[in-house]
């Protein structure tokens, strides 16, 4: 069986960026994304029971920040003994500590109020429901984690999949809204490119200048061209200048005393 191919690093950035523009354009002008997280809720919250509830709770627990982000540290700690190079675990680390930032600054920023409050509003004191931490952690986590790895095809795929449960089933056990569960997917599928992109830049190596071409003589003629000078014999010079071979005059006979 033929393994499908994932998306290009680009049209799946390009994807999740028009995704979470579009999302959160939607929820500050009251659009019908955010009609349609009122509707889904409209008969009240799923029941927290049963094999349905649990099955969704046990796939949502992969997008909490301290697992997703042991998985990076732990993936970058290997990546960085196997290649004896400390590289990998420092751009991991700054990384961990961006996209933590990142997420957590737009959810204070939105502060909007999760389906369980019963109404949807912005700006409330203490609520963190836009954008999803747990779609965001598991889509940034998982797939900045493959690529740190190099992970073969199907692992990268299956690290998609996964991403794509969280963000499906923290709006199925009613803890986000939608537009919650799409902005934070598009977020953390964006930040595991910009990711991708550091890993990139750092294992680039860097080139080389190349040596600069001799200067050519004034007639145009190269080096290898120009006659060489032969050495005049007859000019002065002083002992120093005298070729090794040529012998020396004999030196005349001193006169008996």
């Amino acid at each position: 069986m033929r393994v499908p191919r994932p998306a290009p690093a680009g049209a799946l950035a390009a994807a999740a960026a028009l995704l979470t523009a579009a999302a959160t354009l939607d929820v500050l002008a009251g659009g019908p994304l955010r009609a349609l997280d009122h509707r889904v809720f409209a008969g009240g919250l799923p029941p927290r029971t049963g094999a349905w509830y649990w099955t969704w709770r046990t796939i949502v627990n992969a997008g909490q920040y301290w697992l997703a982000g042991s998985l990076v540290a732990a993936t970058a700690a290997a990546v960085a003994w196997r290649r004896r190079r400390i590289r990998p675990l420092l751009t991991a680390a700054l990384w961990l500590i961006a996209t933590e930032a990142t997420v957590r600054g737009a959810q204070l920023a939105f502060a909007r109020t999760p389906p369980r409050t019963g109404h949807d509003a912005l700006a409330a004191d203490g609520s963190l429901s836009y954008p999803s931490g747990h779609a965001a952690n598991a889509a940034a986590c998982l797939l900045f984690a493959a690529a740190l790895a190099r992970a073969p095809r199907r692992a990268t795929i299956a690290a998609h999949a996964l991403a794509a449960a969280v963000a499906a089933g923290v709006v199925a056990l009613g803890y986000h809204w939608p537009t919650d569960a799409a902005a934070g997917w598009g977020a953390g599928v964006l930040l595991a490119c910009a990711g991708r992109a550091l890993l990139t830049g750092a294992e680039r190596p860097a080139r080389r200048p190349r040596p600069a071409a001799p200067p050519a003589p004034p007639d145009g003629r190269t080096s290898a061209s120009a006659p060489s000078a032969a050495p005049d014999s007859s000019s002065p010079g002083p002992p120093s200048s005298r070729t090794p071979d040529c012998p020396r005059p004999p030196s005349a006979a001193r006169p008996p005393p």
